[in-house]
């Protein structure tokens, strides 16, 4: 499947990714950690440095996952670490996510229009 890259600050605009059973094992256990981590943050009774530890494991398991599906270089790993935010980040790896479920780029694009009319329910 052709997945856009062209949000990460990359020369390329797309790459093809085939949904192994390993790349969709390692989509799955990055969603874990991610619910995981939401639920710490969610947690008043957290130890703020265990989110801290937590929240900086959920990060690199981010970029090495996109790294591994995408075989992004070092050097093509660190260009997008020095162009995106972590909102921008976070919203490409659910894209990222999303994809190797099974989700067309047209789906993709509906969903994230169903999520901008619920915020503001005016457009």
């Amino acid at each position: 499947m052709k997945i856009s890259i062209a949000k990460l600050g990359l020369k390329k605009k797309s790459v093809e990714v085939k949904t192994t059973v390993k790349v969709v094992n390692e989509a799955t256990n990055l969603q874990i950690l991610m619910l995981k981590m939401d639920k710490m943050q969610l947690d008043s009774d957290a130890d703020p440095l265990t989110v801290m530890e937590q929240s900086q494991k959920a990060i690199t398991a981010m970029t090495s996952f996109l790294q591994a599906v995408l075989k992004l270089s070092e050097k093509e790993l660190d260009t997008v670490m020095n162009a995106v935010t972590m909102d921008e980040l976070s919203e490409f790896i659910s894209y990222v996510l999303a994809r190797i479920q099974g989700l067309t780029e047209e789906q993709w694009q509906e969903t994230l229009k169903e999520n901008e009319a619920e915020k503001d329910p005016k457009k």
